[in-house]
């Protein structure tokens, strides 16, 4: 085997629990503990109807879509839509939520799945998280119906 072959194998072999860390999805229990607590706290707020509690866990340029495929900017921008939105057809709801994934693209980047129901339906959204500063921050989010299955 040659030197050049050698060090190629010794690199990779090497790199590969690290990599092996972020490619899979897994990373510290602590970050993971984290990014659970902002999002209860996001859902809390969303139970609660504060809309300061909610945007909380938004980076001030968040960008988040509805499920509507309105695309909304920043956080004082969404905060203002979670406002009217909580005075008018959400005033009553609850929602209940599952972290269904959760996956590290970078120790500081990490791409959450949730299911939420409530009685105004069933929502699937999207979480790409930051952490910047020590903290985890929501930096884009996307959301869509989904059908909830009939009851018997």
């Amino acid at each position: 085997m040659s030197t050049l072959l050698r060090w190629v194998c010794v690199l990779c072999l090497g790199a590969a629990p690290v990599l092996s860390a972020f490619a899979g999805g897994t990373a510290d229990p602590q970050e993971e503990q984290s990014i659970k607590a902002v999002l209860a706290r996001f859902y809390e707020g969303w139970n609660t109807h504060d809309a300061d509690k909610m945007v909380a866990a938004y980076a001030d340029d968040i960008d988040h879509i509805n499920v509507f495929g309105e695309w909304h900017q920043g956080k004082a921008a969404i905060r203002q839509d979670i406002v009217q939105l909580h005075a008018g057809p959400a005033k009553n709801s609850r929602k209940d939520y599952t972290i269904e994934k959760m996956r590290f693209i970078k120790p500081d980047v990490a791409v959450v799945t949730v299911r939420s129901v409530s009685a105004l339906g069933g929502n699937i959204g999207t979480y790409v998280m930051t952490k910047d500063t020590g903290k985890w921050l929501v930096v884009s989010f996307t959301n869509v119906v989904y059908k909830l299955p009939e009851k018997k």
